[in-house]
């Protein structure tokens, strides 16, 4: 079992490396089917006409990954990742399909709540792709992390 992690056991500067995840056609086109049925997605045909000249993931396919991969590796122990907000989030580059993804983080903001036991922990998040070696998507999270009993 993960030991519990709270506010007080974060540090500045901590970085984080998940495992990867494979966005293969299968998962991209049942994802895009559901979320964000465009062409670029889902339709071969028009794809090769498209921006991209064949079909791409989601970025918010891109993004449920990092999602899921953060949560795996379980930053703050048996505490859940809490989500307050999420700023500077951008696409760099798109995922084609069959690729894998990772992700690095590094905790760049701490700031302890002045009304309440607990803090706000602001983790720089960077997914990059396997096969390429290029960065695919950034964004800054927000954390709720409960303080540790007093």
């Amino acid at each position: 079992m993960t030991k519990t992690r709270y506010f007080e056991d974060l540090t500045l500067g901590e970085k984080f490396e998940t495992e990867t995840y494979t966005l293969t056609a299968e998962k991209v086109h049942e994802f895009a089917s559901e979320y964000d049925p465009q062409f670029i997605h889902v339709n071969e045909d028009e794809a090769k006409d498209g921006p991209f000249g064949t079909i791409i993931a989601s970025g918010w396919q891109t993004l449920s990954a990092t999602m899921r991969l953060m949560a795996l590796i379980k930053p703050f122990g048996q505490n859940p990742l809490i989500g307050m907000r999420i700023d500077d989030l951008k696409f760099a580059a798109p995922v084609y399909p069959g690729e894998s993804v990772t992700v690095k983080g590094e905790i760049v903001e701490l700031t302890k709540s002045r009304t309440a036991p607990r803090g706000y922990v602001g983790i720089l998040l960077n997914t990059i792709n396997l096969d390429t070696g290029k960065l695919v998507a950034t964004q800054k999270w927000t954390c709720l992390v409960p303080c540790r009993e007093e």
